[in-house]
């Protein structure tokens, strides 16, 4: 059926998002049957996915991810009611139909013809045949002392979930309350996150409210924990909590949890691309906002008149609406970097089973934000360093285990806020590098000299900085898994786009860190605008760690490298006049020092004069321009001086620590 572009943009939007939360509920459920913890609240969650999912690609009419997830509903309804076990082989046959209703919206959106989906179906099949019936065992209702009305009412999921309590002899309670209707929404949303934490949630039925006055109704949880401390945790009002007793002596007490409450989304879906065109649009805002603000200041040295002092007050009120309009914008475009933690931690259960071992990925800070369409461009490089972890860095089981480590590799994945950037890092407890190998295999391939210099404990940071160059490798064979595909230089490079830096710490045999520095966004940044020459340039502020005024008789040469001393520590000296060729200002005696970096990298960027702070947004230079070393882009500033270009920090960080080692880029 032909779709508009619109429609097929709505439903590819729409169904990633379902799909990444059955993806993130897949491992969640996964994690509790390791552990040997029931999940029906996963099962559920799991369900409920599937089942949104089938209805939507059922309205745009696409056959095949429809007829999948159908499937999909039917055997996890199967599992839900306890007919079908979840076990290790149903487990990857829901993980394998996940990834093929992705693969199918993929192929959706590209108008391509479906896969065939012919052996998931027979997969799924055969699971359903081995089915067994979970009518049986109604006696274990007459355990307990509860309403035989109440149980009339039951669903078949219900009763199989009350009867999993029983069974597992569990304390079982009911925990009636009532809200005023205008309390209703907040009021419910409390309680049933109080009792996910600490209970299972059987089933909900409306009761009447007080005299009439609000909203009542009865729940039946189930619980391993006590009386006392489930009254504890739920200390709200209106609210009376009854133990269900056994009918052979045994008191009753609590469950674990699930809802079959729906929640009333306030939400709206926007494309990114409008919101980032919204944001280009209030960029160019604030540069029309900097021309008026020139035209002010210029008035007012010409005259003291009222109108200039009430157009400089109309301006301050114009700044701070389009701050706000500005903050307004980047706070919608944000959004957890758990959304690509989600696809990485599928990829690494792929591919831990392709290497054939054992890897416990453990994600930290999810709930992290970013800008969106950083998040998407942060993919491949995240998707590349791990596969580096599973691949080259967490050895074969029986290696680890003569090396005293588990058989099974632990892969860390985090990320948290620093200022106004995010820190992610890649961590593996596998063989580590090696800095002696690393020289020689750089040295071996071309990419330094012979007279290179470095001394691996001594330049320890420069060596390891190596496997970040083109032609860089220290594997002589292709895997499976990682190929011959991009090296750590691609990786770097695609950072960098991103205004990003990456750093490495590794310990032979102990394992390898990568942190990577980014910018939460580059929609628009706020810049030092400085002059080196008879040129201007916008710094962003996001790199620079402060600002000094020196002379030249503080710079000193070590090595052919000018340096200058900056308290205790010795740092690298750039000059932007000799860095891109412009002529220096005669006779000028000051020296401004911008020191920038991250992590543990400095470096002093030397200027000619400093002007303002602003607002900026970064325009691309065009494709002849684009690898231009030093610079990231180019920026309008509102007044006279037309065109600045925007330094690319990064890169000319590299560029400095490089050049000390001959190293031939």
């Amino acid at each position: 059926m032909a779709k508009s572009d619109r429609t097929i943009k709505d439903f590819l939007a729409e169904a990633e998002d379902i799909l990444e939360t059955a993806s993130r509920t897949m491992l969640a459920l996964e994690a509790e049957q390791a552990a040997g913890r029931p999940a029906p609240e996963q099962v559920n969650a799991l369900f409920r996915a599937i089942h949104s999912f089938k209805g939507l690609a059922g309205m745009f009419g696409l056959k095949a991810p429809s007829e999948v997830s159908h499937k999909m509903e039917f055997l996890l309804d199967e599992v839900r009611l306890g007919k079908v076990g979840l076990s290790r082989n149903v487990l990857d046959v829901l993980f394998d139909a996940v990834a093929l209703l992705g693969r199918l919206v993929q192929q959706a959106g590209a108008r391509q013809e479906a896969e065939d989906i012919a052996p998931m179906a027979r997969r799924i099949d055969q699971i359903l045949q081995t089915k067994t019936s979970s009518s049986g065992d109604r006696s274990l209702l007459n355990r307990i002392d509860l309403d035989r009305g109440l149980l009339q009412v039951l669903t078949e999921y219900e009763e199989y979930r009350l009867k999993e309590n029983i069974r597992a002899r569990n304390n079982l309670f009911t925990v009636q309350v009532t809200f005023e209707i205008n309390e209703f929404e907040s009021g419910i949303k409390a309680l049933n996150e109080v009792l996910k934490k600490n209970a299972e949630i059987i089933c909900t039925l409306p009761t009447a409210g007080a005299a009439g006055s609000g909203i009542g109704f009865t729940i039946v949880a189930g619980t391993a924990r006590s009386g006392n401390e489930l009254s504890a945790a739920l200390d709200m009002p209106n609210l009376a909590l009854r133990p269900i007793p056994y009918i052979e002596g045994r008191k009753t007490e609590e469950p674990r949890q699930e809802t079959g409450l729906r929640s009333v989304s306030n939400t709206v879906r926007v494309d990114i691309y409008k919101l980032d065109s919204l944001m280009n649009t209030v960029g160019e805002m604030h540069l029309l906002k900097n021309i008026i603000g020139r035209i002010v200041r210029e008035l007012k040295t010409h005259t003291q008149s009222g109108t200039a002092a009430e157009l400089h007050k109309a301006h301050r009120g114009l700044e701070r609406k389009l701050n706000e309009l500005q903050e307004g914008i980047l706070e919608v475009r944000m959004v957890p970097i758990g959304q690509i933690f989600t696809r990485l931690a599928q990829m690494v259960r792929n591919y831990a089973k392709e290497a054939g071992k054992e890897i416990d990925l453990q994600l930290t800070g999810e709930e992290t934000e970013l800008d969106k369409l950083m998040i998407e461009d942060l993919a491949d490089p995240l998707m590349h360093l791990i596969r580096n972890a599973i691949d080259h860095g967490i050895e074969p089981p029986d290696v680890r285990r003569a090396s005293g480590k588990p058989d099974q590799g632990l892969v860390t994945l985090s990320a948290f806020p620093k200022g106004n950037h995010v820190v992610i890092t890649v961590e593996d407890d596998g063989a580590g590098m090696d800095a002696g190998k690393i020289l020689a295999k750089a040295v071996e391939k071309g990419i330094v000299g012979p007279e290179h210099g470095l001394d691996p404990a001594r330049d320890r940071k420069d060596v390891l900085d190596l496997i970040f160059l083109p032609g860089f490798t220290t594997r002589e064979s292709v895997t499976e898994i990682s190929g011959r595909g991009v090296g750590m230089d691609v990786v770097k490079k695609n950072l960098s786009k991103l205004s990003g830096m990456i750093d490495i710490e590794t310990e032979p045999g102990e394992g390898t860190l990568f942190t990577l520095t980014l910018p939460i966004t580059l929609a628009i940044i706020k810049a030092l605008i400085v002059e080196a020459g008879d040129q201007v340039f916008a710094v962003p502020l996001s790199s620079v760690l402060e600002i000094l005024q020196t002379t030249e008789e503080q710079v000193e040469t070590v090595e052919t490298r000018e340096v200058i001393a900056i308290r205790s520590e010795t740092v690298p000296l750039l000059r932007l006049t000799r860095a891109f060729r412009l002529a220096p200002r005669p006779g000028n005696a000051a020296l401004y020092l911008i020191v920038v970096g991250l992590a543990e990298r400095r470096l002093g960027i030397a200027v000619d004069a400093l002007r303002d702070q602003q607002e900026i947004v970064i325009k691309p230079l065009g494709k002849r321009l684009a690898d231009l070393p030093g610079i990231a882009g180019a920026t309008e500033l509102g007044d006279k001086r037309g065109v600045v270009l925007v330094l690319d920090v990064e890169s000319l960080m590299e560029g400095v620590l490089k050049r000390t080692a001959g190293i031939r880029r």
